[in-house]
């Protein structure tokens, strides 16, 4: 249960973020199927390899800093730490931030949700 309705108000904004996950994954999909993949392959280890993050999260998510250990636990020097570097770089993850700001701002009435995108 919710404290108050501008806490739900922002819970919600997680649930509208199923889209962009999944166009995350196809974007993995697309990318291993370019490169050769088979189509059914990419799209088995692209959902398995996202449904094995999920689970890694969910297991810790009792703890608030989980996250933010995950993302220490990536190897220094590693693809992935040099992926998520990257992606912050061109503003992906601000992007993203933004995009949830604008869904709240739709929730509660404020605005249409739209983001300038020019």
């Amino acid at each position: 249960e919710c404290e108050n309705e501008s806490i739900m108000e922002s819970m919600m904004v997680t649930t509208c973020m199923m889209g962009p996950v999944y166009g995350l994954m196809k974007t993995n999909v697309d990318f291993l199927i370019r490169n050769g993949v088979p189509a059914k392959d990419a799209s088995v280890v692209v959902g398995r390899q996202y449904w094995g993050m999920v689970k890694d999260a969910l297991a810790r998510s009792e703890d608030e800093n989980s996250l933010d250990d995950l993302i220490k636990e990536q190897t220094p020097g590693g693809l992935n730490e040099q992926t998520l570097k990257n992606l912050q770089g061109k503003g992906f993850l601000k992007s993203y931030e933004e995009a949830m700001e604008a869904v709240l701002g739709r929730i509660r009435g404020e605005t249409d949700g739209s983001i300038n995108t020019k």
